[in-house]
């Protein structure tokens, strides 16, 4: 089924993880590529001509439609800051823009990563809503960053569900929650999503609490979901190939995995 609506997902092909339209900017040639499909997995690495890695978790009209719509608008906007890393500014509607863009590659990547068989991560409720109004869940958190690899383009995709720690000495008021995380990175930006919800459906409609990073990150990720006023990307500090593994673990100081399986990691060298 869709990721989206109660169409048939398609059974090939389906939606960009990275976008096509990033080929047409890259010089042609032959790139070395490094894909890892699981954090036990060691790296795959074959030569490629072009980004299409494509999950098959959306129907062709959803892909066809709003979906298209959501893209071209976020290339319009950002396409200078993934390219060249272009700094720009975030206005509400700007904002909102990129949100939407981050929670719609984390439910596609969730849908097609779905390891352990835990089921979609946010409601069907919440993603149908989300396909006629782009309004992203308010149990949702959105960063931020900037990357600055070794590569001439670099690809990250990463997924992950995870639980906090339940000490039955010590009780902690984040028993009986659980969190997502999804970082993604094309070419200069990266973007942080953390979403949380209740393990047991049965608690659904009591408060629920989340999770801030540690200070040692501020310096290098913006929160910029929910919209706390204007934002300006880059942030002074960046992210480097030695660091970028440790920020898309950066909530899990205190928790346990639960989910190991990510998405793809891609190094694309000229």
């Amino acid at each position: 089924m869709c990721a989206f609506c109660s169409a048939d997902a398609v059974e090939k092909g389906g939606e960009h993880i990275w976008d096509d339209w990033i080929n047409k900017e890259l010089p042609e040639g032959t790139y070395r590529a490094r894909k890892q499909l699981s954090l036990d997995s060691p790296p795959i690495e074959y030569d490629a001509h072009i980004l299409n890695e494509k999950l098959p978790t959306v129907c062709s009209t959803c892909n066809s439609t709003w979906m298209g719509d959501l893209t071209a608008k976020t290339k319009l906007l950002f396409m200078r800051a993934i390219l060249h890393g272009e700094p720009f500014t975030l206005n509400l509607r700007d904002a909102a823009l990129l949100a939407a863009f981050a929670f719609m590659k984390a439910v596609v990547t969730d849908h097609a990563i779905d390891a352990e068989g835990h089921g979609p991560f946010f409601s069907r409720a919440a993603r149908e809503r989300f396909k006629s109004s782009l309004e992203v869940p308010p149990t949702v958190k959105i960063w931020l960053a900037s990357f600055q690899g070794r590569a001439r383009m670099s690809t990250k995709n990463h997924f992950g569900v995870f639980n906090p720690v339940d000490n039955i000495d010590e009780p902690s008021p984040l028993n009986g929650h659980e969190f997502c995380s999804h970082t993604y990175v094309v070419g200069n930006l990266c973007l942080q999503l953390l979403g949380v919800r209740w393990k047991d459906i049965r608690n659904s409609g009591k408060p629920l609490l989340s999770l801030n990073p540690d200070a040692f990150w501020e310096p290098a990720a913006t929160l910029f979901w929910p919209y706390p006023g204007i934002v300006s990307w880059p942030p002074p500090k960046y992210l480097g190939d030695n660091i970028v593994q440790a920020f898309i673990y950066r909530f899990k100081t205190s928790v346990i995995i639960r989910m190991g399986r990510i998405g793809n990691d891609w190094y694309f060298l000229t």
